[in-house]
């Protein structure tokens, strides 16, 4: 009897082991069937979603062309660029146009700025379309802790200057800026400094004008006072910043 009872209940608990088995075999096919549906409808759903269009590639709408046959302040006569207006911001008008040879001249130098100085050039046949993959394009060199930066006058004339900013002290160098990637604060025109408390996020599909600005006064002087410019001795090294080249790369944008 004892042995009868005893098989009994070995063959029992060999019946559940094997009923427990087969449950686990069933669950773990079951998993298996549901996550084969859910990659099969994952798939499905992403097959099913229409691409995102990329921007449209941005094409060249200004680049500065500056004359080369004297050096002189930067003004509307020393910009050579067809249909373009200039803008001077801050100290601007000490920005020089320094002439010369080789692949860097002319260009502008900032390093006789009494305060923050840059310029705005604007198209007069057309706004700029900054969204998307648009950028600006120059080739600079600075010294100490002077970078370029961007600025934008909106079509309102707000100015704003962006967070972004570019130089080596090594050497001339060329730099891409994504204006879309720039963080923005308002810039008192005149005294080119900030005003904004919080960060401006403006319609960059409408920019009447744009350029770059030098936060930092520079470390020359005007060390003989009366003198045409042509005739003041080089600046002092110190905190400057040169720009040999300049272009704008968007999409036009009607002034209609």
């Amino acid at each position: 009897m004892r042995l009868a009872k005893h098989l009994r209940g070995y063959v029992c608990s060999k019946r559940r082991g094997r009923n427990g088995e087969t449950n686990r075999m069933g669950r773990t096919a079951r998993i298996a069937a549901t996550a084969a549906s859910l990659s099969l409808l994952g798939a499905g759903w992403a097959y099913t979603q229409p691409a995102r269009p990329r921007p449209a590639a941005p094409r060249m709408l200004l680049r500065m062309q500056l004359q080369n046959a004297a050096r002189s302040p930067l003004s509307q006569a020393a910009v050579t660029s067809p249909h373009i207006d200039l803008e001077l911001l801050g100290d601007g008008k000490n920005i020089i146009v320094a002439t010369g040879k080789g692949p860097y001249a002319p260009r502008l130098f900032f390093g006789l700025c009494k305060g923050p100085c840059g310029f705005a050039l604007r198209d007069r046949t057309r706004y700029f379309d900054l969204g998307g993959r648009a950028s600006i394009r120059f080739t600079t060199i600075v010294s100490g802790f002077h970078r370029v930066r961007p600025v934008i006058v909106l079509a309102d004339g707000t100015v704003l200057i962006g967070d972004q900013a570019e130089g080596s002290t090594a050497d001339f160098h060329r730099y891409e800026l994504s204006l879309s990637d720039c963080r923005w604060l308002e810039l008192d025109r005149s005294r080119g400094v900030t005003l904004g408390r919080s960060w401006v996020k403006p319609d960059l599909s409408k920019v009447d004008a744009v350029g770059v600005f030098d936060i930092i006064p520079g470390s020359g002087a005007w060390t003989a006072e009366g003198l045409p410019v042509e005739k003041q001795p080089p600046p002092p090294a110190g905190g400057w910043i040169a720009v040999s080249a300049f272009e704008v790369w968007g999409r036009p944008g009607s002034r209609r």
